[in-house]
C-alpha cells in the first residue's frame, strides 16, 4: 500500500547549517500525524519542505507515491496537499472579503503606516 504522505532521508541546509538531518516519515492514507518538538527542532521547516515553501537539500518527498521535493506550493496543492498556518492576521471587524482585498493590496506594495 502506498503511503498517502513519505519523506525519506531528508535533509535541508542553509549554508553549511544542515537544518533537518535524514527525516524518514511515512504516513498511511486516512492517518492523522503530529509533528512535535520544542521551538528550534526543525517542525516549521519540515513542513516547509512538504509544502513546497523550502527545496530539499537531499532526500525524497513523496505524496501518493509522486515525487513532490522542489515543486511549487500551488503545484502540491492542485495533487491534493494544502497547508494552513498557526499565525493568521486578519481584522475581526472587517468582512472575509475586506480581508482579501486588505491581502491582496499588501502583496501589490499598499502598506498601512500609523504616521
Amino acid at each position: 500500500m502506498t503511503a498517502a504522505l513519505e519523506l525519506s532521508e531528508v535533509r535541508k541546509k542553509f549554508g553549511q547549517t544542515e537544518i533537518i538531518r535524514g527525516v524518514n516519515l511515512s504516513i498511511p492514507k486516512g492517518e492523522r500525524h503530529a509533528l512535535i518538538g520544542p521551538n528550534g527542532a526543525g517542525k516549521s521547516t519540515t513542513f516547509n519542505l512538504i509544502s513546497g515553501r523550502s527545496t530539499p537539500s537531499s532526500g525524497s518527498v513523496r505524496l501518493n507515491g509522486t515525487e513532490i521535493g522542489g515543486l511549487k506550493p500551488f503545484v502540491i496543492n492542485r495533487m491534493g496537499l494544502s497547508r494552513s498556518f498557526q499565525i493568521t492576521n486578519i481584522f475581526h471587524r472587517l468582512s472575509v472579503f475586506e480581508n482579501l482585498r486588505c491581502a491582496v493590496l499588501w502583496s501589490l506594495g499598499y502598506k498601512y503606516s500609523f504616521w
